[in-house]
């Protein structure tokens, strides 16, 4: 297939921002838009946004000749693999994503993502409840952790949005009644002490009193790469303790002992690699996942693999910066035999392309945003029932 035009428009996120959305046209006549998510929460591999006018994008395709030869959705993420310093990794996987897109108007999903056809199921859930940290505005808490979730035990979809009602529902009656003050501009609920267990017990009473114990597990995502403070680490939104490195080794084990966390992301900084290693070789229930450790990165993925740095590994399609990049790194992943969950970003756009990718590789966990604020998760949801139907 050849490319025949690439255009950009200005479009709406989630956060009301606007992003670009490249438009691509093949010469058969497909045409295909993307646009990228983004993230708040940023790791260090993780490049900041390029100040780059995509006019000034389309027309360096145009002198490397990325318009005169025919391309495969390999061929072209390899172009934009290499470029990625000067447009931009949201830019790469736009384009990216514009590509799939095409494609999809004469191609299979399975032929989309080069996968054999398969029986296709839907991922379990985990269900964003509670947000803390510096970025919280649905269900927002006094926390130095920026996601508290709630993980279905199984992959029935329509049991688990019926039970996410209820517990929405019972989560905002509750911290109705609590005193709110206000974190960088946003206001948020405090618990009677400044100590993250509050919000565990919390969520877990609503849980437990709803009758879902049997059906939900605990997953926190501490983001720790925000709390790093020169060697150590500080939880400066509660007790403002900056804890060492074998403290907060402690803390964690502490509250996997007491709680019963299943699931646990980016507990360390991205390069605390004796803690990673450490943690994840003491768990035998709880699974110690890396986000900004990996960065949805394949070859970072099979390092954490073979020095034995986590469980496994949350995959964010943007992160990765082209559609042919994110393939590689759940490949990866599952060659491992890694734990994937694959995961919007806080900033999203209304692309069903992760659901998609989800069901097509089987991945056993997907992260949805709170579904009453969120309607960027409701979307990648009804995709997930639309495919998986019959």
């Amino acid at each position: 297939m050849r490319i025949k035009s690439i255009l950009c428009r200005r479009i709406l996120n989630s956060h009301a921002q606007f992003t670009n959305e490249f438009v691509i046209e093949l010469d058969d006549g497909r045409v295909g838009a993307g646009a990228a998510a983004q993230g708040e929460t940023i790791s260090i591999y993780e490049d900041d946004r390029i100040a780059i006018d995509p006019e000034t994008i389309i027309a360096s395709l145009r002198r490397d000749h990325v318009f005169d030869v025919p391309h495969t959705q390999k061929t072209f993420d390899e172009y934009l693999e290499q470029h990625i310093a000067q447009i931009g990794r949201n830019n790469a996987f736009a384009l990216s994503l514009a590509l799939f897109n095409a494609r999809k108007e004469s191609e299979s999903i399975f032929e989309l993502l080069g996968r054999p056809e398969s029986p296709i199921h839907a991922p379990a859930i985990c269900l964003n409840i509670l947000n803390g940290g510096w970025h919280a505005y649905t269900n927002p808490v006094l926390s130095d952790f920026s996601e508290y979730l709630l993980v279905a035990r199984t992959n029935d979809v329509e049991r688990t949005i019926r039970d996410h009602g209820e517990i929405q529902r019972k989560v905002r009656e509750l911290l109705m009644k609590l005193e709110r003050l206000v974190v960088r501009n946003n206001p948020v609920h405090r618990f009677a002490t400044l100590d993250n267990r509050e919000c565990i017990d919390f969520l877990l009473d609503i849980r437990d009193g709803l009758g879902l114990s049997d059906a939900y597990d605990l997953m926190i995502d501490a983001s720790a790469g925000d709390l790093r403070d020169g060697g150590g680490y500080r939880l400066s939104l509660t007790d403002q303790k900056c804890r060492s490195t074998e403290e907060i080794f402690e803390y964690w084990m502490s509250l996997m002992s007491d709680y019963g966390i299943a699931f646990l992301e980016d507990p360390f900084h991205e390069t605390d690699f004796p803690n990673w290693t450490r943690l994840t070789a003491a768990q035998s229930r709880c699974r110690v996942v890396g986000d900004n450790l990996y960065s949805s990165d394949s070859t970072r993925i099979e390092e954490g693999a073979k020095h034995k740095r986590s469980h496994g590994a949350v995959i964010k399609p943007n992160q990765s910066g082209t559609v042919s990049a994110v393939e590689r790194a759940i490949e990866t992943a599952q060659a491992c035999d890694m734990l994937v969950i694959t995961s919007h970003r806080s900033i999203s756009t209304e692309s069903t392309f992760l659901a998609t990718l989800s069901c097509v590789f089987s991945v056993k966990y997907i992260k949805i945003g709170p579904l009453f604020t969120d309607y960027s998760s409701i979307i990648r949801l009804n995709e997930i029932l639309r495919l998986t139907e019959g």
